[in-house]
């Protein structure tokens, strides 16, 4: 039966006053989540956790919400650490040093034999329950000590200094790669996609190259991501496209065409069968479903209705320099090129507005809304203007 029980130590050098290695980045997450991860996928389920005092906020995040997390200075750290120990039933992994573990290594870690090593001990063990409940802190390193083999399956880097952050980060990133590789994911270049440890990519799914995936974001199956997209903190639906964008904190539906070179802000809401398209920003505003934004458009504060179309050039004008505003734009809407929709206003369904039109009110439903200046027309003004040119001189 595989161990499911760890305890992990996440403390500084002695007499230093640095952050704790485990709790660096590697690519956008602590060295301690890409452990826990590591751990939780081997079949790991319970950890208890010994961190300075001042570092209890920055590595709960990197552990399971019923971890047990402890100053190493707690009065009662022994009787917890015995008690956890006590309700084990295997042996418990102890993770004295910071390192990083392939999802390999921990699985090894986790449920095969391995031997001691020749030289000296690396700080990674596995514990007998009733030595760990008896013995208390000091019996952490009364068990096996851990050795990975020397093949290319499972791999172990020891994190002595910040430099060594950097060899872990190449090693972390390939793993991941290829563990969704493993899982139905298509990467057409392992070099230069970085997948943050807790993204989840469905099946089918195409990573080009210089794909950066980060924080919890979720993406659906058959989705086809980048070439140089960067998306932080959002769920897809299936069978989306994005292309040369940036999306951070939204939520997209299904089958939502993205880019290329859209910028989608916090807080936007897009439905399924939707366009976000060329050097279109979005921002905190919600699309119904298959409402298309072509291109040149900015939409930030608003609430769109299903199947709109915005021409190029409009946008929503929702701050007046102490205050933001809402739109709203029903049903069917066609919001003709270089509109500008002052917040706030209402624009009904099916309604239009003519381009170049400045709405600052209410648009009734299937109304027409045109706002152009009469152009003034002055015959023969460009012949005195260019009369006015000072002739060339040579140099």
């Amino acid at each position: 039966m595989n161990s499911d029980s760890a305890v992990v130590f996440i403390v500084r050098e002695p007499g230093s006053s640095a952050q704790p290695l485990l709790l660096h980045k590697i690519l956008f997450s602590p060295a301690a989540l890409w452990l826990c991860r590591s751990l939780q996928l081997s079949g790991v389920k319970r950890f208890f956790v010994v961190t300075e005092p001042d570092c209890l906020t920055d590595s709960a995040p990197c552990f399971p919400p019923d971890a047990i997390i402890l100053p190493f200075d707690h009065p009662q750290l022994s009787d917890a650490l015995a008690a956890f120990a006590a309700s084990a039933e295997e042996k418990v992994i102890t993770i004295t040093q910071p390192v990083w573990l392939s999802f390999a290594a921990a699985a090894d870690l986790a449920g095969q034999d391995f031997l001691t090593p020749a030289g000296p001990p690396i700080g990674i063990y596995r514990v007998e329950p009733d030595v760990l409940a008896q013995g208390g802190l000091e019996a952490v390193t009364y068990g096996e000590a851990y050795v990975p083999a020397l093949t290319p399956e499972p791999i172990l880097l020891p994190l002595y200094a910040p430099a060594d952050l950097a060899q872990a980060q190449y090693c972390a990133r390939l793993d991941n790669v290829c563990r969704w590789m493993s899982l139905g994911v298509q990467v057409l270049d392992l070099n230069s996609v970085y997948i943050d440890i807790d993204v989840d990519i469905g099946l089918g799914t195409l990573l080009l190259p210089n794909t950066i995936l980060r924080g919890g974001t979720v993406i659906g199956q058959n989705c086809e991501i980048g070439p140089s997209t960067m998306i932080r903190d959002c769920f897809l639906g299936d069978g989306c496209i994005v292309n040369a964008s940036q999306l951070n904190e939204a939520q997209f539906g299904n089958d939502v065409n993205i880019g290329p070179f859209a910028y989608v802000r916090p807080g936007s809401k897009v439905a399924d069968s939707c366009k976000v398209g060329d050097f279109v920003e979005l921002k905190n505003s919600t699309l119904g479903e298959g409402t298309k934004l072509p291109h040149l458009i900015y939409v930030g504060d608003s609430d769109v209705g299903a199947h709109c179309n915005f021409g190029c050039g409009s946008i929503t004008c929702n701050y007046d320099g102490n205050f933001k505003y809402r739109t709203t734009v029903g049903d069917n809407a066609f919001i003709g090129c270089n509109t500008n929709l002052v917040s706030p206003c209402q624009v009904g369904s099916g309604a239009y507005t003519a381009a170049g039109t400045t709405i600052t009110g209410q648009v009734p439903a299937d109304a027409l809304a045109i706002g152009r200046a009469e152009p003034a027309v002055k015959k023969g003004w460009a012949i005195g203007h260019r009369g006015k040119k000072p002739p060339k001189t040579e140099t």
